[in-house]
């Protein structure tokens, strides 16, 4: 047997090199294999698998290295044989996986004493959150002999995340019914010139930074609008472009015209002047504006009288001010920059349906005991997974299950979006069969051997050669004939049955039928009360003087001799006192040597 080379923990290793969250083996070709460099030749690697999660889309490679021996294995179990090498290792199939992920490895059949090294790639998109129990099949081949192994690995499928320039949305989608946390990615951080427009797609807005949760209830497509207008640079006076100007040098040359700004607090601001150029002219600034009311003065910086500069043009304005002032036949015009960024950003929840409870059927039989099996069905015809006690069962997907042992049986349904609906829960008790009725043959008597291992509340029946043998029923049985005799028992609260065969030699120097009368009168023996409580009373009549023994087996078989009697003739009558025994079912046996005569009698408290 394989076992003895390989014990099942070397299973539970290499299943860590496939318990990767995938469904079928067929989309996701070309995995490249990476492995560290320091690696022994003969040992067991498996890279870190990359977490997932709900609606983003998933491509990783997980690199592996498997043992050529079982040398690697031994090392840390001494009850594993090292040395042995591998054969083959086979992937079979991996069941329950989570809904939207595919997988494929490099190869179907490793040959570790050519190739140990190997990849699986994990694509898809996962659809549903939860928590999987996989099952992961390998067939490992040694010296010839195979041995298919099952597993169970669990893995976590995070709720959805989903991340866009305004804002962030966990647990996007589900099945039934989700609540959506929103995470504002534009944050004010406590400054002023924030604003924020959110319409959640289910009749909810709102103008908070960071919302409320939303709950959707309704399966559908939800879209989800975000704003955000970013108002904080205020106002900059950008450029200043004098077109007409009253300005005029008093030698009849161009003026140099220069600016001086008031600011509502009265700081002046003087630029630099641009000599001997007419308008218009420009002058460039990074002027923040505050709130309130400038003055702008146009000068010519070497016309004035005295030696002073000629103010040649006023304009009042303010932040609001951009474009072109008059004065007169003068004119300027304001480049004022008021900068706004504005994001606008879609995403959508989905809510995808929950279907119907699946339905289960079966028939009920009269009695459900060990060896027998419970078939049941699913309303579904497929998307089925069978669970006992909670826990998926290995392989069982269709439509069908056979119950074999007792527990608490369910199946859950997943439909295409992923979402599960569970069966009601049938509780399938298996009654344990009652102990084989083992029986011994005694001088032609076939008589059960231990009568205490019968359930409490029992039923015998008696057969020969499959034949039903009326009115046989009892813990003995009187055999007249060479052959194949059977001793069914039936466990009278359960219903549950077993029994036991045995090809039996009959001996005719016994005779173990009931006395001729020549022996024993005819009718006169009598063994009551039964059942009794305390004494019980036993009598008959002999036509001829004869040996005789009364003993009483209780159901463990130990016997106890109440009387006996040699050359004992006539009429018998004698009461025994029980007074210090248990209550229960004996065993009451008359020997007259070479013929035996038994009755059950029944001791009540």
């Amino acid at each position: 047997m394989l076992h003895k080379f390989i014990p099942p923990y070397f299973f539970l290793l290499l299943s860590f090199i496939f318990a990767f969250p995938i469904t079928s083996q067929s989309q996701c070709p070309d995995c490249q294999i990476s492995l560290p460099g320091n690696l022994g030749i003969d040992t067991i690697y498996l890279d870190t698998v990359p977490t997932g999660s709900v609606n983003l889309a998933y491509a990783e490679d997980v690199s592996f290295r498997l043992p050529k021996t079982t040398t690697p294995v031994a090392a840390n179990d001494s009850t594993i044989q090292g040395g042995i090498t591998l054969d083959e290792i086979r992937i079979l199939f991996i069941s329950n996986l989570p809904p939207g992920l595919e997988w494929e490895t490099n190869e179907d059949v490793y040959f570790p004493a050519d190739e140990t090294d190997g990849c699986v790639r994990i694509c898809g998109t996962p659809l549903a959150p939860g928590t999987y129990v996989l099952d992961i099949v390998l067939e490992v081949k040694v010296l010839f002999i195979t041995q298919e192994s099952t597993f169970q690995r669990t893995i976590v499928v995070l709720p959805s995340t989903t991340v866009n320039d305004g804002f962030t949305m966990t647990n996007s989608a589900g099945c039934g019914e989700v609540t959506v946390s929103f995470e504002n990615n534009v944050p004010s951080n406590g400054n002023s010139g924030f604003s924020y427009d959110w319409d959640f797609g289910n009749g909810n807005t709102s103008n908070s930074e960071n919302p409320a949760d939303q709950t959707y209830s309704t399966p559908g497509t939800y879209p989800i609008d975000y704003q955000t207008v970013i108002d904080t640079s205020g106002y900059v006076l950008t450029k200043i472009r004098v077109i007409e100007s009253d300005c005029a040098d008093i030698f009849g040359g161009a003026p140099d015209i220069y600016l001086d700004i008031i600011d509502p607090n009265g700081n002046s601001t003087v630029t630099a002047s641009i000599d001997n150029t007419d308008p218009p002219v420009e002058f460039n600034f990074n002027m923040p504006l505050i709130d309130g009311n400038y003055t702008l003065v146009v000068k010519d910086e070497d016309g004035g009288l005295g030696g002073l500069d000629d103010e040649c043009d006023f304009y009042s304005f303010n932040k609001f001010s951009n474009g072109i002032l008059v004065n007169g036949s003068s004119s300027v015009e304001l480049s004022i920059l008021h900068p706004v960024d504005t994001i606008r950003t879609t995403d959508s929840v989905y809510v995808y349906p929950v279907p119907d409870q699946p339905q289960l059927s079966y028939e009920v039989p009269l009695a459900w005991c060990e060896g027998e099996n419970v078939f049941f069905s699913s309303s579904y015809s497929s998307g089925n997974q069978w669970m006992l006690n909670g826990v998926p069962i290995n392989g069982a997907t269709e439509s069908f299950y056979q119950a074999w042992e007792t527990g608490s049986y369910s199946v859950v349904y997943t439909n295409g979006f992923g979402c599960k609906a569970e069966s009601e829960v049938e509780e399938i008790i298996l009654n344990a069969l009652p102990a084989v009725p083992t029986f011994n043959d005694q001088d032609n008597i076939l008589e059960v051997v231990v009568p205490g291992n019968l359930p409490a509340d029992y039923s015998l029946q008696w057969y020969y050669e499959n034949t039903l043998l009326p009115g046989e029923t009892e813990l003995t049985y009187c055999m007249t004939q060479s052959g194949n005799y059977i001793l069914e028992v039936t466990d009278n609260e359960t219903g549950c049955t077993n029994s036991f065969a045995s090809d039996e030699i009959f001996n005719s120097e016994y005779n173990c039928g009931v006395l001729g009368i020549e022996d024993l009168s005819q009718g006169s023996l009598k063994i009551f009360p039964n059942p009794f409580k305390e004494n019980i009373y036993i009598q008959f009549a002999l036509t001829e003087k004869s040996d005789f023994k009364i003993t009483v087996i209780d159901l463990l078989g130990r016997r106890i001799e109440l009387d006996a009697r040699s050359e004992f003739g006539g009429e018998f009558k004698q009461s025994y006192s029980f007074t210090d025994w248990n209550a229960g079912v004996y065993l009451l046996e008359i020997d007259f040597g070479d013929d035996r005569i038994y009755q059950k009698i029944v001791l009540q408290k």
